[in-house]
């Protein structure tokens, strides 16, 4: 997960993972936020396509820009996976050394994360052997994509996978981003002809608002007429959650460092506002590779403001 240093879309996303504070003005917007989001969510998975029984049979690498992200994107699908037999290996690129809340010296804290990375993944599965470390530096994978890219491409070409699963290119986190954008090249690179989805994590902090290019100013457009856009312009590929949700939540337990003990006792993450939503969904939500790519925020990599991308 790891919060990103700024903002996403006007927004301080650090109000998705933390608790409702009574009298809050921040808190009470997100009291707001969190509902309609998970009500335009609603909306766009009755357009969604299942494709449950297709992906539960397709070996995969799951490549995840921190550790927690491969349980907060594709919990369900791994899952899927593993029950009906399938090869799953789990990538984490970065070292997550910079994940917040910390509280440990950065050392011990990757070491911390790796063992936090290798239970979850358990829970969901996993073993030890098919998590897979990268260890490029927390918050710099902007500036690391050629080399995370050389790195992905070798992994595809030793493992063979028949499909990647990789964060969306419109995440707006820059670690996310950049993730997105190695696996690109790394696809590219080697002539993969697999399957490439994208799974959504801090995607839901900022749709169906998000304008693709940062921050904007509200107006009548972006509160009722672009989320429209956003219902029509793609459908999303579903992954039935059912049953799948509290084995999700228990792996995300997991990751004590970055989402603390739960309400409910150690197998529960504290885990609130857009990703909780998320949580609670019937469905763990992809879309085709490059599908939202009219949304991207602007990036080194990329040529040209973003709004000159839109449809």
């Amino acid at each position: 997960m790891n919060l990103p240093h700024g903002e996403i879309d006007g927004m301080d996303v650090a109000k998705a993972v933390r608790r409702v504070v009574p009298g809050d003005p921040e808190t009470v917007r997100d009291r707001v936020m969190v509902p309609a989001r998970s009500l335009w969510r609603r909306a766009w998975t009755r357009r969604g396509i299942d494709i449950t029984s297709s992906m539960t049979t397709k070996s995969c690498l799951v490549v995840a820009p921190h550790p927690d992200d491969e349980t907060l994107g594709c919990a369900v699908a791994i899952l899927r996976k593993r029950a009906a037999g399938t090869p799953v290996t789990v990538v984490i690129v970065s070292d997550g050394s910079r994940g917040e809340p910390a509280t440990l010296p950065p050392a011990e804290l990757i070491e911390m994360r790796k063992a936090e990375t290798r239970r979850a993944c358990a829970l969901l599965g996993v073993g030890e052997s098919d998590v897979l470390f990268l260890g490029f530096p927390d918050a710099e994978l902007t500036d690391q994509v050629d080399a995370v890219a050389t790195r992905l491409g070798e992994l595809i070409g030793t493992l063979a996978p028949e499909q990647i699963l990789a964060p969306t290119s419109c995440e707006g986190h820059p670690d996310h981003d950049a993730t997105n954008e190695a696996v690109r090249r790394a696809v590219a690179a080697t002539g993969f002809r697999g399957q490439v989805l994208e799974y959504t994590v801090w995607f839901w902090t900022h749709w169906p608002w998000t304008l693709g290019y940062g921050a904007a100013d509200w107006s009548a457009q972006r509160l009722f007429v672009q989320p429209l856009h956003r219902l029509r312009e793609r459908r999303p590929l579903l992954v039935d959650a059912t049953d799948l949700r509290a084995r999700q939540r228990r792996a995300l337990a997991e990751h004590a460092t970055q989402v603390g003990p739960g309400d409910a006792g150690p197998d529960d993450a504290a885990v609130t506002g857009a990703l909780l939503a998320t949580l609670q969904s019937p469905y763990e939500v992809y879309v085709a590779a490059g599908a939202l790519r009219h949304l991207d925020f602007d990036r080194p990599w990329r040529p040209g403001p973003a709004a000159s991308r839109r449809p």
